[in-house]
This record gives structure tokens, C-alpha cells and sequence, in this order.
């Protein structure tokens, strides 16, 4: 168990769907973590003042992206 999620409920379903995956299930995840890179982008870029636009966001990227000094 991870100490920093709650604890999360799963709900399983009766029927299930053969071309959602191989495994037959549905998943949701992948929806509440989609906004998740993008944060990380906005919080690089309200601490350091680089915007960074490709992924992965490495500190190569993040020191040619830095505005510059006065």
C-alpha cells in the first residue's frame, strides 16, 4: 500500500468487454493521470520562468530554456 493515495475502492463488473483490452478490462486510470505531465511542465515553469514543450523534461532542456540573467 502506498502512504500517499487514499485508500481507493474497486468495483468489479459483471460483463465484460473483449475489445477494450487483452486482459478484458476497463480502466480508468488513464484518464485521472493525463494532466499530470502538464502540472509538472506549469510547476518547472512558475519556479524557474523555463517553459519546457517536449517530454521528457530533463535538466539539459530546463537550463537552455531558462530566461535570461539581468
Amino acid at each position: 500500500m502506498h502512504a500517499d493515495i487514499p485508500h481507493q475502492e474497486v468495483i468489479f463488473l459483471d460483463e465484460t468487454d473483449p475489445i477494450s483490452s487483452p486482459m478484458k478490462a476497463k480502466g480508468v486510470g488513464e484518464l485521472g493521470i493525463c494532466g499530470v505531465s502538464a502540472a509538472v511542465a506549469n510547476a518547472i515553469y512558475n519556479a524557474t520562468g523555463a517553459r519546457v514543450r517536449e517530454y521528457p523534461i530533463t535538466l539539459d532542456k530546463i537550463l537552455s530554456s531558462l530566461p535570461p540573467m539581468i
